[in-house]
């Protein structure tokens, strides 16, 4: 009998087992793909052309795991990008933000006005204080700490009225779109100012609230993982996909893989998301748990980059580009798809790690992941590819005559690929009622003592972060140290 069995050799997963092992447990992880990542991996999209599908830039994997588990050792170097933000508009017009703010307020008052730029530094310095009071919470799932540290406007308004102070509306768009990341909502929605905050409390590149590219896309980040895990005595299988969660008494006992052979285990963890896991279990999910994905993820192979007219050149590529051109545009975005309608004019948040990193690609490919909002759950993908591309082209006219493939996956694609449930890129909305209210513990998921939620579903959400993951681990660790598992 293991100590611990754990679904999924995604990020957290992995994490999971990794410290479970370190502190001495049996534990095996078995993940239904012939390779590890889940949603965090790096594949051959095309001959000689490897890319991130699903999550594309790290900030958020938690210090604590990266030295801790000496990942760098494990073959991990993360990049800051720059430009943190890059947004073009039609008439030739831009935004452009640095992972340093005082460069920023510089590049603003520039290209823009004092106003917006004293404004944005009012905006982004209050930003700062908030994040280092927020960042110690993302192992305490407690609401009241988080309202302590930020208050409640910040925890539970909306991203339109944070941004209210900068005068030019267009220097607010870019920076709203970080409000609406992978959640179905306007600008002016209440919790939008939470999902922006909550991207800005990473530290994986070693400046704080900065992004970056993990060298050799997102995949590197999970086969560092899967390398300290290993390291530490924890088994990871690829091709072994779990059926059911086994129980007996109100207790899981391990797990049943394709194929009917059975696992025993002292304690599971499942790094899938929350509907997934409770359909393993055969229980219920939490009650009202929203989980349909608004985005399409479409990966462009290109032949070359064109120039922006706005800003020519490579470096505009090297960072995050976003387009959406209006506050108008980004809720007219989320009312289409909560119709049930395609968005008419989608809003995009863009990056070509090739541009940067010439391990991914020979000289003459390129690929651009276009993620894209927002769609219903039901989207054709290819319409919505022929769309967003579309959109990125008004700002970037040579991109069609560039364009060589693609791949495009919306939230039905998302789900088959990854295993995600209703395609969901954080297992869940991030949003009030569920931000801490309905959002799991990692205990007893499903009522089943000796189950353990590990995945983004559980706090404090989304994104490559490995806290679920850790925080499930300590859980185990507690329990099987106060015997509440049961004898090994």
């Amino acid at each position: 009998m293991l100590d611990a069995a754990v679904i999924g050799a995604g990020h957290n997963g992995l994490v999971a087992a990794a410290y479970l092992a370190r502190a001495g447990l049996s534990v095996e992880v078995f993940e239904r793909r012939d390779v590890v990542g889940g949603a965090c991996v790096t594949e051959e999209l095309w001959p000689g052309v490897r890319a991130s599908p699903g999550a594309y830039t790290l900030s958020l994997l938690l210090t604590r795991v990266i030295d801790e588990l000496e990942l760098a050792r494990h073959g991990l170097r993360v990049d800051v990008h720059d430009p943190y933000l890059f947004a073009p508009l039609p008439d030739g017009r831009r935004v452009v933000t640095w992972s340093d703010p005082a460069r920023t307020h510089r590049q603003i008052e520039n290209d823009w006005t004092r106003a917006d730029a004293h404004a944005y530094r009012e905006w982004s310095s209050t930003r700062e204080r908030a994040a280092a009071r927020a960042r110690p919470l993302m192992l305490e799932p407690s609401r009241e700490r988080w309202l302590e540290a930020v208050g409640p406007a910040l925890l539970e308004g909306s991203i339109a009225d944070e941004l209210s102070a900068i005068p030019s509306e267009e220097v607010r768009v870019p920076l709203a779109i970080q409000g609406l990341i992978g959640t179905l909502a306007g600008p002016e929605d209440p919790g939008t100012s939470f999902v922006s905050l909550y991207h800005e409390l990473g530290e994986a590149t070693g400046r704080p609230g900065a992004w970056g590219y993990a060298r050799g896309g997102m995949g590197a980040v999970t086969a560092a993982l899967r390398s300290a895990a290993e390291e530490a005595g924890a088994g990871v299988r690829t091709g072994a996909a779990v059926e059911a969660v086994t129980g007996e008494n109100g207790r899981a006992r391990g797990l049943v893989l394709d194929g009917g052979r059975e696992v025993a285990a002292r304690a599971v963890l499942s790094g899938a998301d929350p509907l997934t896991t409770a359909r393993l279990a055969g229980t219920e999910p939490p009650a009202g748990w929203r989980q349909q994905g608004p985005v399409v993820k479409v990966m462009v192979l290109l032949d070359g980059l064109p120039d922006f007219p706005a800003w020519p050149g490579l470096e505009p590529w090297r960072g995050t580009v976003d387009i959406g051109f209006s506050l108008a545009d980004l809720t007219a975005a989320a009312d289409d798809a909560r119709a049930g309608r395609p968005a008419a004019h989608p809003w995009i948040e863009a990056a070509c790690q090739t541009a940067v990193d010439e391990t991914l690609a020979p000289p003459d490919r390129h690929v651009l992941s276009l993620f894209c909002q927002c769609f219903p759950p039901g989207a054709d993908a290819e319409l919505a590819a022929d769309a967003a591309i579309a959109r990125f082209a008004e700002v970037c006219p040579g991109l069609s005559d560039r364009v060589v493939d693609r791949l495009a996956l919306g939230p039905r694609e998302l789900e088959q690929r990854f295993g995600i449930a209703g395609g969901h890129i954080f297992h869940g909305e991030m949003l009030p009622g569920q931000l801490f209210e309905a959002r799991p513990g990692p205990r007893r998921y499903g009522g089943l003592e000796g189950l353990y939620l590990a995945g983004s579903g559980a706090h404090p959400g989304g994104a490559v972060t490995g806290a679920p993951g850790l925080l499930a681990a300590r859980a185990v660790i507690e329990d099987l140290a106060d015997g509440a598992l049961g004898p090994g």
